[in-house]
């Protein structure tokens, strides 16, 4: 399932959080969401699983994180 990384520093901003308040919720280092929002590394399975139960709480959908998915029409190629 492909990750969106770029959506990373949107989904933060949404949440009104600094890369350290995100890092402080998530139990990371604030330059590993420095370097998942760059794509230099990718968020685990349950820092993604995380992510999406705040973004719930703001009325963030998880497909927020998974546009290819969220956008895929039947019949059409996704993008």
């Amino acid at each position: 399932m492909p990750f969106d990384y770029q959506q990373i520093k949107e989904f933060r901003r949404c949440l009104g959080l600094t890369q350290t308040q995100l890092a402080e919720k998530l139990q990371v280092p604030q330059c590993t969401i420095a370097r998942w929002e760059t794509g230099k590394t990718a968020p685990n399975a349950g820092h993604i699983g995380e992510m999406c139960d705040f973004g719930r709480v703001a009325g963030i959908e998880p497909s927020f994180f998974f546009p290819a998915f969220s956008r895929y029409t039947p019949g059409k190629a996704p993008q």
